[in-house]
């Protein structure tokens, strides 16, 4: 005789994994609060403003956190006037005062403190910096473009302009014609060339010395004819016979920067 016992209940406690909070412990009393900010303090510097945004991680009671901020302003483990000089010190190689100060003014900072720190701020270092930067951009950019760089940067206008008018002589400006010229004498003619030139502050005597010698060749020919020709005959691969085309085709080379006579010379011999 068989007997059948029903199926043993497997009955598992398992447990439920209980996700742990996201952030510090609460603090159960303010000396938490105090040693929450200890260890803030420990990682970097902080303005006063800056570590109170932390400390409502560690509790929302407001009297506790102000309890902290005042006893670490009286102990000297906070002061602004002493972080706003470190950082500019730290920073002046990389930053001209405008930019320091702006950055310290989103860390909280006051302005008279602000203040006090620039004047820390060492001719020689602010000099670094621009040199640093004109080096950098000699004979690719613009005097205008090295002076808007310098002001991004928060150089003022008349110390860099100051250092600019040293620094920089008329070889700079030629090392820029010549590298603009090379970019864009594909693109255009000699009047889009000149334009370019004088919108990046090139002086009139350097366009002349580079662009206006040898300008027409043996056949009578100039370059700029040339290349007003081959810039037509590439788009216009029939006959332009049409008033209304032939005004359309001269549109097309004006804007590619060539003049007029160079325009026309080139309507007259498309496609011969």
């Amino acid at each position: 005789m068989t007997s059948e016992h029903p199926p043993k209940k497997q009955t598992a406690n398992r447990e439920q994994s209980v996700p742990k909070p996201a952030g510090p412990k609460p603090a159960q009393k303010v000396e938490d609060v105090y040693e929450y900010a200890i260890w803030w303090l420990n990682q970097r510097s902080y303005s006063v403003a800056k570590l109170k945004e932390k400390l409502p991680r560690k509790t929302a009671n407001t009297e506790w956190i102000n309890q902290v901020i005042n006893r670490l302003l009286e102990l000297g483990y906070l002061c602004d006037q002493r972080y706003a000089e470190t950082y500019v010190n730290s920073r002046c190689r990389s930053y001209g005062p405008a930019k320091l100060a702006q950055k310290l003014k989103l860390q909280g900072v006051s302005q008279a403190d602000i203040d006090n720190a620039l004047l820390t701020i060492d001719e020689s270092e602010q000099d670094e910096l621009i040199n640093r930067v004109i080096n950098k951009y000699a004979g690719k950019k613009s005097v205008k473009d090295i002076s808007l760089r310098l002001r991004q940067e928060g150089v003022s206008t008349a110390r860099g302009q100051a250092i600019l008018a040293q620094s920089l002589d008329s070889e700079h400006e030629v090392q820029l014609a010549e590298r603009l010229i090379n970019k864009h004498q594909n693109k255009m003619g000699r009047t889009g060339l000149i334009q370019k030139l004088r919108s990046e502050g090139i002086g009139q005597e350097c366009i002349e010395q580079l662009l206006f010698n040898d300008e027409v060749e043996e056949d009578g020919v100039s370059d700029d004819q040339r290349k007003a020709l081959e810039f037509l005959n590439k788009k216009y691969k029939s006959p332009i016979t049409d008033f209304a085309d032939k005004k359309k085709a001269t549109a097309f080379l004006v804007r590619k920067g060539f003049s007029f006579a160079d325009a026309n010379y080139a309507l007259e011999h498309h496609l011969e």
